[in-house]
């Protein structure tokens, strides 16, 4: 393994080596153009949205700044359906949305769709070629590097033990973004 030291503001030529967490949910248009325009690395994450969502975020955050952005994407396998499992939880939560008066749902939903399987979410990503595209909960499909790649997007993940970093080192993913393991955030 070649370790390099990773200089975001010569990588990105920015003039501040900070790169702003994306933050699905959290970040906005605003701050990534924000953070960008004051010389770090805005970042969007678009990890909780439809794909027309992540396009409209991408074209106001460019419409916000000229300088590169990272756009972020969740690449979980999806949870395994257990519908026994899923009505237990349903009748055992039941009583507390009675309390308050709420209806409760009928039916578990996966909260966040993974960009393994949300080909619009790849096309607009292609489609809008945002300078930095980063991954969190594992990583995008060979083909989609690929693509990527020859978009001319710099990629980048999250590891957060040596496991994560040396498959994303295998991957040839630009960056490896190093997160302590007991962080309460996102993890690789």
């Amino acid at each position: 393994m070649t370790m390099t030291r990773f200089d975001p503001a010569r990588l990105f030529g920015l003039p501040m080596p900070i790169v702003q967490a994306p933050m699905a949910g959290v970040s906005t248009p605003a701050l990534a153009a924000a953070m960008s325009n004051a010389g770090g690395l805005g970042s969007l994450g678009i990890g909780a949205s439809t794909a027309d969502q992540a396009r409209a975020m991408i074209q106001e955050t460019r419409a916000l700044t000229d300088r590169p952005f990272n756009v972020n994407v969740f690449c979980h396998a999806s949870a395994p359906r257990d519908v026994a499992r899923e009505a237990a939880w349903l009748a055992h939560f039941a009583p507390l949305f009675a309390e308050f008066g709420a209806e409760a749902p009928t039916t578990l939903q996966e909260i966040y769709k993974s960009f393994l399987h949300d080909e619009e979410a790849h096309q607009v990503l292609l489609e809008e070629c945002p300078a930095i595209v980063s991954f969190h909960f594992g990583l995008p499909t060979p083909a989609h590097l690929d693509a990527f790649r020859q978009a001319g997007m710099t990629t980048m993940a999250t590891a957060t033990n040596l496991a994560e970093a040396a498959a994303i080192e295998a991957a040839e993913i630009d960056v490896v973004v190093a997160q302590c393991p007991s962080d309460k955030g996102t993890r690789g």
